[in-house]
């Protein structure tokens, strides 16, 4: 307890040295919480991104080496996924889209994503119905010039009124709007609601194409990922000739899981980097021990002369050392929780803290610096002769 109070005592007897000495512990806990709770606010970022565009996707992709004899495959996947996969899979639509200037009255939006889809689009790309309907297989099947807007357009197009049954213009087409998707990405210009959906059996007419070329199937679960992967291979094995063309199989989840693979690595090394900082601090503690050491020269001298044992010496300046090393981490987890919490709200519109393990991680290495950089001080201390001590002026 004595040797508590002394080292205390040391400490506030100069405040600004001691805060000195604890800088750069305080900047090197600071840049590592931070750092990483970055890292993290932008994965969270990027999942809800790939959230918001739907996850457990297998995405088909076709090539034709001979247009000729091409397959009409979305009708035949479509079959194979709602009927041989009905267990494992919740709809098939097709991946294309185009862009093309909306117009009603007066009102013109220009450059919006115009996407074909089946009646299971929505589902396949995680958009939730408002108001009015879907489409329907009967639009389709029929070429039906209709259209379902997203919260964006609708807002933007009929700010005053109901958009059901009215008729907009797009790409120069009338299309009769039958329904309006929640908003899901902000509902901005540029966003995922700045888009409408027509049939995509509409595709000679808009796009003047006559192939759909990738294909979306939504797997209920992400555990039945592969062995969907697996079937669908096996079946365009058999459906397409390899002669005519070539099918490839893609898993929609495998871009998030290396972002988070990515993002884990980039914590990893970032967090490393700012370690050095405390390094850094380590080594500040150390010399302003040494220092201490040269000024209580003579009050060493004193203690060992009286009979104070080694391990004594060298307790009160370790604990000295932690002392510092410990105050400096705890400042520096204030101010990367509040520093986090600010840059988080700025770069990603959401609060983020540095994780509870990696700030008792961060505080828990301080301290060990702290000591390590001490022992050298403290040893040395140790070792001064009562009888040289006691002639230090």
């Amino acid at each position: 307890m004595n040797s508590l109070r002394m080292a205390l005592d040391s400490i506030t007897e100069k405040k600004g040295r001691s805060f000195l000495t604890m800088l750069g512990i305080i900047i090197g806990v600071t840049a590592v919480l931070v750092l990483v709770a970055m890292v993290t606010g932008y994965n969270s970022d990027m999942t809800a991104y790939y959230e918001k565009l739907g996850v457990n996707k297998v995405t088909v992709k076709m090539t034709w080496y001979d247009t000729s004899r091409a397959q009409d495959m979305m009708a035949q996947l479509y079959d194979y996924g709602n009927v041989e996969l009905s267990d494992l899979v919740e709809g098939v639509s097709p991946d294309l889209s185009t862009r093309l200037p909306l117009q009603y009255g007066n009102v013109t939006v220009d450059s919006s994503t115009i996407y074909l889809g089946s009646d299971q689009f929505s589902i396949c790309s995680n958009y939730t119905l408002d108001k009015g309907r879907d489409i329907l297989p009967l639009d389709i099947e029929n070429r039906s010039m209709v259209c379902v807007l997203g919260s964006y357009l609708a807002d933007t197009l009929f700010p005053y009124s109901d958009p059901i049954g009215k008729t907009v213009t797009i790409g120069g087409n009338p299309f009769t709007v039958v329904g309006t998707y929640y908003q899901k990405d902000g509902g901005t210009d540029g966003s995922m609601d700045d888009g409408a959906v027509i049939p995509y059996s509409l595709n000679r007419k808009v796009l003047i194409s006559d192939w759909i070329d990738s294909i979306i199937l939504k797997v209920k679960t992400s555990k039945d990922m592969d062995t969907v992967m697996d079937r669908v291979e096996l079946w365009l094995a058999e459906a397409v000739d390899s002669a005519v063309g070539e099918c490839e199989v893609e898993n929609g989840n495998s871009a998030m899981t290396e972002s988070n693979d990515e993002m884990t690595s980039l914590s990893v090394v970032l967090g490393g980097i700012a370690s050095i900082a405390l390094l850094v601090g380590g080594i500040g503690i150390m010399n302003i021990m040494l220092v201490t050491v040269t000024e209580r020269t003579r009050e060493i001298g004193i203690k060992k002369s009286i009979g104070a044992p080694r391990r004594e010496i060298i307790g009160q300046f370790l604990l000295e050392a932690g002392i510092l090393s410990s105050l400096g981490g705890l400042v520096g987890i204030g101010l990367g929780f509040a520093l986090s919490a600010v840059l988080g709200k700025v770069m990603y519109d959401i609060i983020v803290f540095p994780s509870t393990l990696i700030s008792v991680g961060a505080f828990a290495f301080s301290l060990v610096i702290g000591v390590v950089f001490g022992i050298y001080p403290a040893v040395k201390a140790s070792n001064l002769q009562p009888v040289d001590a006691l002639r230090a002026d």
